[in-house]
């Protein structure tokens, strides 16, 4: 195997890697039992037909074809050994000559580890803020279950805070109706808090019948950049009012929520909130602590491929928000009247932010030398299988290089992170609000 390198600016190497097609016999071997065991041939049962076979029926540019991923694969671990290349990200592979009986020869930009000076972690020092669950937490999760199993009754009365109202509702901007603002039968649950502050006031005292006119403002955090912070009109129309029965909570209510006791509801409810409050916790002091470190961490030249990766990520995080809440990205796009691009623009600053986070992690898992044993990744890996036990592809996914490399990359970093808060976190209880 030859392999040629090549300098590129943005911390970059261009190989060319050329396998003589001698050497090529091993993986072509391969590939012909793999197209054996996938193809139906007269007179051979499944993986039985041999290479002359295959090559026969198939032609032996079909056997290269199946063999090239994994020569690629193989030979380009090889190659960064031999040059004593450390690479971060995806490279870029492109395959140049490709034919029976010829050198196969392919093209693999990468990017370089930047130098990375961290700071002493041992010398910072966070608080975790965790906050304390007060009677009144449980109390309200308790309240929402039970107006969960309220049972409504139609009541001819003005609406007060207890009730549900149902309205017809038309929203408008400056006379513009708004998209998805003209809904029939809209229920809203009078002492509860609505995307739009100041609705359920709105709708106090209304009977059935009832049509009033009001104006208020979109939150300006709203999702829809065209809508937020925006005064709108709105128009509603009562169509019925509902009394809520809550079920009375006493023992009864307790055992259908699987319980024996009011007290056993209660304790359950408060292990869960303070379950959540300490994972709460720990994330935000993980974030505190990561961007300490940063902050002090001195960072070469970032290759823009992992950049441009880490944007792309946060793409699709986007993109997946948006179709929680019903909304296309084009139709984000023309909503706060920008491009793609200048989407890209805005996500430059966190993409580096959490390549730097990523690298960092990276450096210090070496240098603490931070390792996961082939029985804590056995574990691991069986615990992804069952976590995602339902698709049918998880095996095959399982058996991919690159998806191994990062879910041992997502184990070292737990266990990094782990040694760096021991050392780093005090604990500290804030009142619950």
């Amino acid at each position: 195997m030859q392999i040629t390198q090549k300098e590129l600016p943005k911390s970059r190497v261009e190989l060319t890697v050329e396998i003589p097609w001698s050497d090529l016999e091993p993986y072509l071997e391969k590939a012909a039992e793999h197209l054996s065991e996938h193809t139906n041939i007269p007179g051979f049962r499944p993986g039985k037909a041999g290479y002359d076979v295959i090559k026969a029926r198939m032609g032996e540019m079909k056997i290269l074809e199946e063999a090239a991923e994994t020569i690629v694969r193989q030979t380009f671990v090889e190659a960064l050994k031999e040059k004593q290349l450390t690479t971060i990200g995806m490279p870029k592979i492109s395959v140049k000559a490709m034919a029976p009986n010829n050198t196969f020869i392919y093209m693999a930009v990468v990017a370089l580890m930047p130098k990375i000076t961290p700071p002493d972690w041992r010398q910072i020092a966070i608080t975790k803020k965790k906050r304390s669950i007060e009677d009144r937490d449980v109390e309200n999760i308790i309240n929402n279950v039970r107006k969960s199993q309220a049972a409504e009754v139609i009541v001819d009365k003005a609406a007060d805070k207890t009730d549900k109202i149902v309205v017809d509702m038309n929203i408008s901007i400056d006379n513009v109706p708004v998209e998805g603002g003209q809904t029939k039968d809209h229920g809203v649950f009078l002492d509860e808090a609505y995307y739009i502050p100041g609705l359920p006031e709105q709708l106090l005292g209304l009977k059935k019948g009832s049509i009033k006119n009001f104006t208020l403002k979109f939150p300006a955090e709203h999702y829809q950049k065209n809508l937020a912070g925006k005064d709108a009109q709105f128009q509603v129309t009562v169509k019925d009012v509902f009394t809520r029965e809550l079920p009375e909570l006493n023992d009864d209510f307790a055992k259908r929520l699987g319980q024996v006791t009011v007290a056993d509801l209660q304790k359950l409810i408060r292990q869960n909130l303070e379950a959540e409050a300490e994972q709460k916790a720990e994330q935000a002091a993980e974030v505190e602590l990561l961007d300490g470190l940063i902050a002090k961490t001195n960072f070469g030249e970032i290759p823009d491929v992992l950049i441009d990766a880490e944007k792309q990520k946060m793409f699709d995080e986007l993109k997946a928000s948006l179709t929680e809440n019903g909304v296309t990205f084009e139709k984000y796009l023309s909503d706060i009247k920008k491009t793609e691009a200048e989407i890209a623009e805005q996500f430059g600053k966190g993409a580096l932010d959490r390549v730097k986070g990523a690298l960092l992690l990276r450096v210090l898992a070496e240098k603490e030398r931070i390792e996961v044993s082939a029985e804590e990744m056995k574990e691991e890996m069986d615990r992804v299988r069952e976590t995602y036990h339902d698709n049918p592809q998880i095996e095959e996914r399982l058996k991919d290089p690159d998806v191994q490399d990062y879910i041992k990359r997502m184990f070292v970093n737990r266990k990094l992170m782990k040694v760096l808060k021991e050392t780093a976190v005090r604990s500290k209880m804030e009142a619950g609000v």
